[in-house]
């Protein structure tokens, strides 16, 4: 099944005040909490294999929500083979749209690489995900900074998801991993970009758990 992952959006400033050796264990608190009465899911059941949120409800404190991607992306191999899938087809992408979904999955499904020289040389910086590496073990750590600079990318790439249906079709390796159709692959950036869109609404944080 490989390791999974889970994904909370989170104020930044709540996360902060606690003590840093002990950020991992009020972050894996919260997203292993799922089970537990106080929670409000969109739908109620989190068993449908449908995308949905989580949000903490009275009395709990309103500090994260975690989102769960559904039958596609609960795994971190989904991720992983979404990043393959793109390095497949990215070549013959409009390069605009190339630029900007290289800079938008880079910390989601690369783990924040450095950019290649030839992948956005023309294109405006993003604030880089950390100014540091990850916590080792944390997937994602994504300050509120750098989710706004993603919430930009995500506009202009949102709309012309549907231009990459037919380079998918034409250069992805469908016999090869996973993650082989489109509208998985789509999906899967959607649900990044409702994560993306609902932490910059907030002004919070993302980060990504091993679980």
């Amino acid at each position: 099944m490989g390791m999974c992952i889970d994904v909370l959006i989170v104020d930044w400033d709540h996360l902060m005040s606690v003590p840093e050796d002990q950020h991992y264990a009020a972050l894996h608190e919260a997203g292993t909490s799922v089970d537990e009465e106080w929670w409000d899911a969109e739908p109620k059941h989190p068993s449908s294999g449908r995308p949905q949120w989580f949000w903490p409800a009275p009395p709990a404190v309103g500090w994260f929500g975690k989102f769960d991607f559904g039958d596609i992306g609960y795994s971190y191999k989904d991720h992983f083979w979404a990043g393959e899938r793109w390095e497949e087809i990215r070549s013959f992408v409009e390069p605009g749209l190339r630029s900007a979904m290289d800079r938008f999955i880079d910390p989601l499904f690369w783990g924040g690489l450095e950019y290649m020289p030839d992948r956005d040389a023309d294109a405006p910086s993003i604030v880089p995900v950390d100014e540091s590496s990850a916590p080792s073990d944390h997937l994602l750590w994504c300050r509120p900074a750098a989710v706004s600079s993603l919430k930009r990318l995500w506009d202009s790439v949102d709309p012309e998801l549907g231009s990459l249906r037919d380079p998918f079709g034409q250069y992805a390796r469908a016999d090869f991993g996973s993650l082989n159709d489109f509208d998985a692959f789509a999906g899967l950036l959607r649900g990044w970009g409702d994560v993306i869109g609902q932490a910059e609404l907030r002004g919070w944080g993302v980060v990504g758990l091993r679980c």
